[in-house]
């Protein structure tokens, strides 16, 4: 249990209650001082003591109280025929250890409360009072130590109930920063892997569309022109994406910000025309009956696509062949894209990021990619991902 670090210190309350004490205790005392005996000294420090426990109550509860009560005992000791309105004091020592105290604390202070209260009347027992009278004094000070032990638990529990609220608010929040965080994160990522898809898929087009237009500048000029053509479409493209893809760190409120819908399974077939006009054989075979896809599946198709085309015009070779399938299953959909070019023999430029990165996009919907060479030759990805069941109909 915390000790309502919140809620407690030095009260107003707390300073005006020790002060109305303090005069209170002038006021009695004035029949009682002035012997120079033990009295005197007993009173000075009930005083003392009672004023400074019920200053200090609710920064230091246990410690105050113990203070209270011992004053009390002292006020006891020098009058015991007497009460004094400070003797309530104790009751509100009693407060404070129940309302921010240990547990430890509690059933002593209680044991020591009902004690005083049973203390004070004991006078009464031999000053001739009627049995009613002394039943109704004993009564009357128990009953106030239980309405004061009541009133304090139920006012820990307050307590206890809104530190609760504020540790459950702190920690909302402390999660909303965390998932901030990591969303922050997961965009960033995001982005990086967009922007290497990107890059990398054009740059690989243009540089086989440069070489072959070098080669054929002089024997075929048209072919030349084709090449700068496609150079210059793909370069735009991969611009447009590349802007759109910035445009998401831009301010939200900017309207200028390029903003474009992200490609998606229905935008292979341009995709695969890109590639057709660099002058690479590629076929496009599509199985099973076509539907919509989560959010997000799409595009992940088509960056596994993007990324499998541009290791094939990276490492397959300038006349390897390019076949790309899509087959829709009830349960998955299936990308697999093959060539027949050097496969295994093709140098590693030992980065992997390609590779990861499908993996990633397949993995976030529970899917999977292999990728390695194929027996015979070639190299082949096959991207599997589960998708929901078509609903039919029953009559």
């Amino acid at each position: 249990m915390n000790n309502f670090t919140t809620i407690r210190g030095v009260s107003p309350f707390d300073l005006v209650l020790a002060l109305g004490y303090a005069g209170l205790a002038s006021m009695e005392s004035l029949n009682f001082l002035g012997q120079r005996t033990l009295t005197d000294v007993l009173l000075y420090l009930a005083v003392i003591l009672i004023v400074l426990g019920t200053f200090f109550r609710r920064l230091y509860p246990t410690p105050a109280a113990a203070t209270v009560y011992a004053g009390a005992l002292f006020r006891y000791f020098a009058t015991p025929t007497a009460v004094w309105l400070i003797d309530t004091a104790v009751l509100f020592a009693l407060y404070a250890v129940l309302t921010y105290g240990g547990k430890a604390a509690r059933w002593p202070a209680i044991g020591g409360a009902s004690f005083g209260a049973f203390l004070l009347v004991i006078p009464s027992f031999n000053s001739g009072y009627h049995s009613g009278t002394i039943f109704l004094a004993l009564f009357g000070s128990q009953a106030a130590v239980l309405a004061t032990t009541t009133g304090a638990l139920f006012r820990r529990q307050q307590y206890v109930r809104i530190e609760h609220l504020v540790s459950d608010a702190e920690m909302a929040q402390q999660n909303s920063e965390r998932e901030a965080e990591l969303a922050v994160i997961g965009e960033r990522t995001r982005i990086a892997r967009e922007m290497h898809d990107i890059v990398a898929h054009t740059l690989s087009v243009v540089i086989a569309q440069a070489d072959g237009g070098r080669y054929a500048a002089k024997s075929n000029p048209e072919a030349a022109e084709r090449a700068l053509t496609v150079i210059a479409d793909m370069s735009r493209a991969a611009l447009g994406d590349i802007r759109s893809i910035i445009g998401i760190l831009r301010d939200p409120a900017d309207a200028s910000a390029p903003l474009a819908p992200e490609p998606i399974d229905s935008d292979l077939n341009a995709l695969i025309d890109q590639v057709r006009e660099s002058g690479q054989e590629v076929s496009y075979v599509v199985t099973g009956k076509a539907r919509p896809l989560p959010v997000g599946v799409g595009n992940s198709l088509y960056r596994i696509c993007q990324e499998a085309l541009t290791n094939s015009l990276k490492h397959a070779g300038p006349h390897a062949q390019l076949t790309i399938a899509l087959h829709w299953r009830p349960a998955e959909v299936i990308l697999t894209v093959t060539d027949n070019g050097r496969g295994a023999a093709a140098v590693d430029d030992g980065k992997g990021h390609g590779l990861i990165g499908m993996n990633e996009r397949a993995a976030v919907f529970g899917g999977t990619v292999v990728a390695g060479p194929r027996q015979g030759g070639g190299f082949k990805v096959t991207a599997t991902i589960p998708t929901p069941t078509e609903r039919t109909s029953h009559v």
